[in-house]
């Protein structure tokens, strides 16, 4: 390396011609030697230098003891971290940070030549760093150390790679035995054999003859693609492991080998782009394979604003699958990134024509059917099962789809299809659970499989099943203690609760299966995503063409009207609450019939049909006594001093929203508790009793911080502000609460607006149109978090 050429690695930079380190600029506190050892290592960058090596060179002439590397190996470590330079026990060290950017190989001593037969690769080794650097890590600590991973994921690319950074770890040699080919577990020993020159003769056998010629030789032996061939892997890995002192297994396989001793590395899929701006593309590893692939077909190719958001599409849907991203990038020729990434769906068609040796490469069809065909044939069915999962599934959720006999048997099956890499486990879920998903492409495969032996409808049927028995049991507990533990567990099953309600709106489903559903899951829908809600809500109750008076239709009738007057249909929530109330009357069952009244009761207040309104919610109120069901009393009775609110009835309004966050509390479920006092801070702010209205706030900002409902908090604090003439935080309060609503599709309610509007009035009076709408303005670009906290310290100062 020439003595003017500076060396950078991260923070940090070698500078030869003045002889420091600098770290961010600044020159590190390192002495002479230490600075010579550092610059040695890293002028042999990658390959082992032995420690008399390292003697020769930093103490040229002169007798020291080894200690004397190891004290300087300290110095530096403490000023580099611990990965920079990489220890082999009792026999040197290695310099393992990657350059930046990459100096030509030129500049670097060459390394001793090594026995070798890497095959020559065509194309250029892209990305990786940190899996290079886990390996390098990992190998001196294991004698067999084996990258698993999904079919195309890049196992044997990226063992090829770390091979030939290794040559000079394994001075007696570095053999590469690709077992793809092979069909019989027999000819794994003779195919090694054969690999490294050595012959059968005589009647000895030819693992003994193996292990005699590598004895204490130190050699790295590739075995690649072992999955197949698995027992004959593991008969020969154990022999070498006993038989040979100086031999280290380097494997790669779908599955893990199970020899005791095994080092297993999964090679995970190359990095997305974290968004869709430029700079975050381009600096994904997917991204940079696919555009060098493109490349190769065309010149020319490159990434820029326009294409960007495509590219970034087609490699977060191919999950970074290395095979699927070269043979995407392949089609540039022909078709847009645009077009590529929207023909994904048929992926399995559109990924073909792959330049590779090994047909099971040559398509990411191909690739799926290898791994497919490894399986029994109840891993198979299994795989197939599951498949209709969205978004990822529990081990109950499984064994119910799978017709499983119990957890135990899922866990079972479960456990291959992850050993074998075609599922993922998450494990870092809220409630402690693992959580089981597929990649998108090998749940596609186990999709078109799935259809093809004509599984499919039962599937979904049981799939759908399972969600509505889960729905239910959670709308029997979402108002109580377990409140927020249940509304996660519905979050973490969006995907598939949006699946199942789906299902029942396509296939020869129960209609009442859907309505159940439908309804079961409206508390969950209001906070996470009312207009979606809506929508699957309207399509279920289409599906039911008989249209029979039951009680699920009567609840779907009644969820549709509840999410239409969140999005501010308020006629359209008036017709379902209407016909709500008309099939719960004929069908007379009480709990509904209650429910039914309270929700047209909701929608004549919205329109201003205060009387009627009122006289629903006081028949809702008597039949729920009646039933001496407290569960309903929270919401009949914040309805009811709704209503009684809009027509002016303020003490007996606060009266009802007192009882209601009464019987809130006893049932524990927070978001009961969070209605009425708000609600109870707009009477209290009406009525001019401004600190107990503060008091209520403050109580509730901890309720609400982390959930949706804060923003209710934040608009009924609009008026406090606004009595206290902080006129500055009401229009700021203002901006936040108006711009969230509509951001997360909700409107004002009415009644919140005759109480609000004359207030936001005095305010804008007193500060001036050009003042409060800046305040306002201001208020709109803070983000819901932001505005949360802002309340929360505003509050603190207003006591």
């Amino acid at each position: 390396m020439p003595t003017d050429t500076v060396l950078r690695f991260g923070r940090f930079e070698i500078h030869p011609a003045e002889r420091v380190l600098r770290i961010d600029g600044e020159n590190a506190a390192v002495g002479t030697r230490a600075f010579d050892l550092l610059f040695a290592l890293a002028k042999r960058r990658g390959r082992l230098v032995t420690k008399q090596e390292l003697l020769d060179i930093v103490w040229p002439g002169v007798v020291v003891e080894e200690h004397n590397i190891a004290a300087q190996m300290s110095t530096l470590r403490k000023v580099l971290g611990p990965d920079v330079i990489a220890t082999v026990p009792g026999r040197g060290y290695r310099f393992v940070a990657t350059a930046d950017p990459p100096l030509p190989e030129a500049m670097f001593d060459p390394a001793a030549p090594s026995q070798h037969n890497l095959p020559a690769q065509r194309t250029r080794f892209i990305g990786r760093e940190a899996a290079l650097a886990g390996l390098a890590r990992l190998l001196p600590q294991a004698r067999l150390l084996t990258l698993t991973g999904i079919g195309g994921c890049g196992k044997t690319r990226l063992a090829l790679q770390f091979a030939q950074q290794q040559l000079e770890m394994f001075p007696d040699g570095v053999w590469f035995v690709d077992l793809a080919p092979l069909n019989d577990a027999a000819r794994v020993s003779s195919t090694c054999a054969a690999s490294m020159g050595l012959r059968e003769e005589g009647d000895r056998p030819l693992i003994e003859r193996l292990c005699g010629r590598l004895g204490t030789r130190a050699t790295l032996l590739v075995l690649d693609n072992c999955e197949h061939v698995i027992d004959g892997v593991v008969a020969l890995v154990d022999a070498l492991l006993a038989g040979t002192s100086g031999t280290t297994i380097l494997a790669t396989s779908r599955e893990a080998l199970g020899v005791g001793g095994e080092q297993i590395y999964p090679v995970r899929s190359l990095s997305l782009p974290a968004t869709d701006e430029l700079q975050a593309v381009l600096a994904a590893e997917s991204v940079r394979v696919f555009v060098d692939r493109a490349r190769l077909a065309l010149p020319d190719f490159e990434v820029d604003a326009a294409n960007a958001t495509p590219i970034a599409e087609i490699c977060r849907r191919l999950d970074g699958i290395a095979l699927a991203i070269e043979l995407a990038a392949a089609r540039v020729t022909m078709l847009s990134v645009t077009e590529i990434a929207a023909r994904l769906d048929d992926r399995f068609r559109l990924l073909t024509g792959g330049n590779r040796a090994l047909p099971r490469h040559q398509t990411l069809q191909a690739a799926m059917q290898w791994s497919y065909e490894q399986l029994a044939q109840q891993e198979q069915w299994m795989l197939r099962q599951v498949s209709v999962f969205a978004g990822g599934w529990t081990l109950r959720a499984a064994a119910d789809v799978a017709q499983v006999d119990d957890e135990y048997g899922a866990l079972a099956l479960l456990t291959v299809l992850h050993d074998k890499s075609l599922l993922v486990v998450d494990r870092d879920v809220a409630d402690g659970r693992p959580r089981y998903r597929m990649l998108e492409t090998v749940r596609q495969y186990a999709l078109d499989r799935l259809n093809e032996c004509e599984e499919a409808e039962a599937a979904r049927n049981r799939h759908t099943t399972h969600f509505l028995a889960l729905a239910e049991e959670a709308d029997q507990q979402l108002r109580g203690p377990g409140q927020d533990a249940w509304i996660n567990r519905l979050r973490q099953e969006h995907e598939n609760l949006v699946a199942a309600l789906t299902w029942c709106c396509e296939a020869s489903v129960d209609p009442q299966a859907g309505l159940r559903l439908a309804a079961a899951t409206t508390f969950y829908w209001v906070w996470n995503g009312v207009e979606l809600g809506h929508r699957l809500a309207r399509a279920v109750l289409e599906h039911d063409r008989t249209a029979a008076d039951t009680p699920a239709r009567t609840s779907t009738l009644r969820a549709i009207s509840k999410l239409s007057l969140f999005r501010g249909n308020y006629q359209e929530s008036l017709c379902y609450a209407q016909q709500a109330l008309d099939v719960a009357r004929r069908v007379g069952v009480p709990r509904p019939l209650v429910m039914a009244l309270d929700e047209l009761g909701s929608a004549l207040n919205t329109v201003g049909r205060v009387d009627e309104a009122l006289q629903l919610h006081e028949e809702a109120l008597a039949r729920a006594r009646s039933l001496d069901d407290a569960s309903l009393l929270p919401l009949l009775l914040n309805s009811t001093a709704e209503s009684k609110r809009s027509a002016g009835q303020l003490d007996e309004a606060e009266h009802c929203y007192r009882e209601a966050l009464e019987f809130a509390r006893r049932q524990g479920g927070r978001l009961g508790m969070v209605v009425p006092l708000n609600n109870l801070i707009r009477v209290l702010v009406a009525r001019g009793q401004l600190e107990q209205a503060r008091s209520m706030a403050i109580e509730c900002v901890p309720l609400v911080r982390d959930h949706k409902v804060g923003v209710d908090l934040l608009e009924a604090t609009v008026g406090l502000a606004s009595r206290l003439c902080e006129h500055q935080a009401a229009a700021r309060f203002w901006g936040a609460a108006d711009q969230t609503l509509q951001q997360w599709g909700y409107k004002h309610q009415p009644v919140d607006v005759d109480h609000t509007a004359p207030l936001i009035a005095e305010s804008r009076r007193a500060l001036g149109d050009a003042a409060f709408e800046a305040a306002e303005k201001a208020g709109r670009t803070l983000g819901f978090e932001a505005a949360m906290l802002e309340l929360e310290q505003w509050l603190e100062l207003a006591a």
